[in-house]
């Protein structure tokens, strides 16, 4: 079993939130077309990237993405409404030892706190160890807490790979990890069974496109920090809709774009914030 294969599938009342994996340092840039295009997925509750051939599975509560190797892994996971206390050193230590006894976490960095809706998210970032089929692997796990009045929910955001590929993969590896994003936040982790209060002050048709138009304007700067930090830009095949995540470096100067990797003589566009 990997290192985090799944981690608490069970939906519950609560806030939740997907935290960014912490990127390679920039002195790890990886060599040119060292890393994979990665196709766009969208499922139920999530949209992600992996590259083609990689398994793939969705429930309510996360995404599991799998080479075909079986230790090269990307999770994420959520946990709303969890009851009693937990930090993320907890919440993960406890994660592994039902799933890996072998797991061990070798380091651990603070990262800044993230805005919640009762408290704020407390946020770590773990190295690990462990065994899987009889292979040592490597893992890094981002993990976030956020606990008010006796109740917690947790995030986490974790990929993972043999030792012998770890200093590649570990280059390109948090771009997939970060691609998995919320689309139907309505429904994810058993939101949808939420009650809320249907007086909304805030239901001004004016007031409304106004912060839409801000946070476009705020989508295009994210995108941009997105895409430099993580080395890959969000391209769509003109002809079918097929969505790619494209490594920098595959820049082609000789025809000005990027290729499509299906039809190598013909180019990709960029997908505009949003989509």
């Amino acid at each position: 079993m990997t290192v985090v294969a799944s981690i608490m599938r069970t939906a519950a009342v609560g806030c939740f939130a997907i935290l960014l994996v912490a990127p390679a340092s920039a002195a790890d840039a990886p060599a040119l077309s060292s890393r994979p295009v990665l196709e766009q997925h969208q499922g139920r509750y999530f949209r992600w990237a992996a590259p083609r051939g990689w398994s793939m599975n969705e429930t309510t509560n996360g995404v599991d993405l799998g080479a075909p190797d079986g230790k090269t892994v990307v999770s994420s996971a959520l946990l709303v409404g969890g009851f009693g206390q937990m930090t993320p050193r907890g919440f993960i230590g406890a994660t592994l030892r039902q799933l890996n006894p072998s797991a061990q976490i070798v380091g651990t960095q603070r990262l800044p706190n993230q805005p919640g809706i009762l408290a704020p998210w407390i946020v770590e970032d773990f190295a690990i160890t462990a065994t899987v089929q009889g292979a040592p692997v490597r893992a890094q796990a981002t993990v976030g807490v956020s606990a008010a009045y006796g109740r917690y929910s947790a995030a986490v955001m974790m990929y993972q790979a043999p030792v012998a590929s770890w200093p590649q993969a570990r280059l390109w590896l948090p771009a997939v990890a970060q691609s998995i994003t919320v689309t139907n936040p309505r429904q994810v982790a058993g939101q949808d069974q939420v009650m809320l209060p249907r007086n909304n002050p805030l239901d001004n048709s004016g007031l409304i496109e106004s912060w839409r138009q801000k946070g476009l304007s705020e989508d295009r700067i994210s995108q941009g920090r997105r895409e430099g930090t993580m080395g890959y830009t969000r391209m769509q095949d003109p002809q079918t809709g097929r969505r790619y995540n494209v490594p920098l470096e595959a820049y082609d100067g000789t025809v000005g774009g990027y290729r499509n990797p299906v039809r190598p003589t013909e180019l990709l566009r960029k997908l505009p914030p949003g989509e």
